[in-house]
């Protein structure tokens, strides 16, 4: 009897520690909308992530102020389309004077579902996954900006009736002046 005990201990103990491991990750996930999903995917650890109905202009500013920094700006290339969006969405909120809904943030989300970025790596990626579309060739400084060819970082493009990639404007302003 006394062995059943000694050989049950390691195993419950090290289960029970489990339970408490991971609980803010788990509570951060619990409520995550469409805004939170593009958040993580941008590369903000699930601690980071903001509670509440809506968010303010500071906590916007906050919120950009850990994308530029955690873990280190800039994002791996995967990350690249999320994290322009986000820093995008997160601006337009700091501009703002009074808070956005998260509902709000959810439906802008889905405003950049057809929109390709050009990443660091020279691909042409989806904006919300950041999924290689097309590789378009190395990204050179050109004009002052970051180029390669045509295209340029932090702009976002969509495909034509020819399946080109167009640059679009955002809100009346186009994106690459944000």
């Amino acid at each position: 009897m006394l062995l059943s005990l000694v050989l049950l201990c390691p195993l419950a103990c090290a289960s029970n520690s489990q339970l408490h491991a991971y609980a803010s990750t788990r509570e951060a996930l619990a409520d995550l909308d469409e805004f939170g999903a593009l958040l993580l995917r941008a590369g903000l650890p699930p601690e980071f992530l903001p509670s509440g109905r809506e968010l303010s202009p500071e906590q916007a500013r906050q919120l950009r102020l850990q994308l530029h920094l955690y873990p280190l700006y800039p994002p791996n290339p995967v990350e690249h389309g999320p994290w322009t969006v986000a820093d995008v969405l997160l601006l337009d909120v700091t501009l703002k004077s009074s808070p956005v809904t998260r509902a709000e943030l959810g439906r802008r989300v889905q405003e950049f579902k057809s929109l390709l970025v050009l990443r660091p790596d020279g691909y042409l990626a989806e904006a919300l996954t950041g999924k290689a579309e097309r590789c378009v060739g190395p990204v050179e400084v050109k004009d002052n900006t970051y180029r390669s060819d045509i295209y340029e970082l932090g702009t976002f493009y969509k495909l034509d009736e020819n399946n080109q990639p167009q640059p679009v404007s955002l809100g009346g302003q186009p994106a690459a002046s944000r």
